[in-house]
């Protein structure tokens, strides 16, 4: 719900310009990026995975509920930054015991099987959103009616969930080195992700390309429309995805993955209209659901059990810190020299993210 507002909140409600939303989203990814990495490697020090993960949820509930509170796009940045540091401690961990309570053999299938029930979530909380604007509501009424499902997240990961964790950790170095075929793949994440802009610059390509032909506030309407269509497609795409990944290899759907975000970007600089839009959130929502899940289940297999927290934390820093890269860029070439170049460069960077995939090759995992 907040995502799916957000740069509108910032542009439209605050009068800020595009380079004001990559200041938001690129703080938000920087601050979960210093997190991650420290979490993950914590949660195998010691084990208490869980807790960690409560507390990281709960973060992100009073970092997105003091968006009520805000009139100022500079505070946005703030509350933006400590939303997202609660998902930084939280995501590797989450990870980690997903990976756990599986057998390697269905990570692919797990982690699609995660991202399609999170992508559903992310359906309908944009569906709640354009409903509230649609009868009148405010930016800030989404902000607060979105605390409902923040609680119940938290209660609900606290009451449900356990550590699939099967042993507990016996004393460790300081450090505990991550495999070589591991490491060829954060740096395929890393080209990727330097040019793999916020979602966000993608609801205000879409308002963009609607107000010509329907006016600000119908094309505000359809922007929140055409991420509820993106989270549409990366629901549907998700387990398809993850089970294929199992039979095919990680690394092979996950390089289709990223050459999608490429076409989503082409299509942005292309298209104008309704129809153009609709296009754009087919590539656009099968990627992010297949980028997520494939980077995690191949990551999955390349480590041992004992140092996933660790390695998750450090594949979701590198990705937050490409994600602030990006945002930054993205949000000054969008300002300065229009969105073309902002999705150009995001087009070149997907482009050569897959070249490095395929040229490093991590290695494949094969089930047994």
């Amino acid at each position: 719900m907040v995502l799916a507002v957000l740069p509108l909140f910032v542009t439209a409600g605050l009068g800020a310009p595009a380079f004001a939303v990559g200041v938001v989203e690129g703080v938000a990814d920087g601050s979960a990026a210093l997190v991650k990495v420290a979490s993950g490697w914590y949660s195998d020090r010691t084990g208490r995975r869980k807790a960690i993960a409560v507390a990281g949820y709960a973060t992100t509930v009073v970092g997105h509920g003091a968006l009520v509170l805000i009139a100022a796009w500079p505070l946005v940045v703030v509350a933006r930054g400590l939303a997202w540091m609660g998902r930084g401690l939280r995501q590797p961990i989450r990870s980690a015991m997903l990976a756990g309570s599986v057998r390697d053999a269905d990570l692919g299938k797990a982690f699609g099987f995660h991202e399609a029930l999170d992508t559903v979530g992310a359906l309908l909380g944009p569906a709640v959103a354009w409903a509230i604007l649609a009868t009148g509501g405010s930016f800030r009424t989404i902000f607060l009616v979105a605390l409902a499902p923040g609680v119940l997240t938290v209660l609900a990961f606290a009451t449900l969930t356990g550590d699939p964790r099967r042993a507990a950790p016996a004393p460790a170095p300081v450090w505990q080195p991550l495999p070589r075929q591991f490491w060829r793949l954060v740096a395929a994440v890393a080209v990727f992700g330097a040019g793999n802009f916020a979602p966000a610059f993608l609801i205000l390509r879409a308002a963009e390309m609607l107000r010509p032909e329907l006016g600000r506030p119908a094309a505000t309407a359809g922007a929140i429309l055409f991420f509820i269509g993106y989270n549409a497609v990366g629901a549907a795409a998700s387990f398809p995805a993850g089970w294929l990944a199992d039979r095919l290899g990680q690394a092979r759907v996950l390089t289709g993955a990223y050459l999608l975000f490429a076409l989503a970007c082409l299509a942005g600089v292309a298209g104008h209209g309704p129809i153009a839009v609709g296009l754009m959130a087919i590539p656009a929502g099968a990627q992010a659901a297949l980028v997520t899940a494939g980077e995690h289940a191949l990551a999955g297999a390349l480590v041992e059990e004992r140092i996933r927290g660790t390695a998750y934390g450090v594949l979701n820093g590198v990705n937050g810190l490409g994600d602030l890269v990006s945002s930054l860029l993205t949000g000054a070439l969008w300002t300065l020299a229009g969105p073309v170049t902002g999705l150009l460069y995001g087009t070149l960077l997907a482009v050569a993210g897959a070249a490095a995939l395929a040229i490093l090759n991590p290695k494949r995992f094969a089930p047994a």
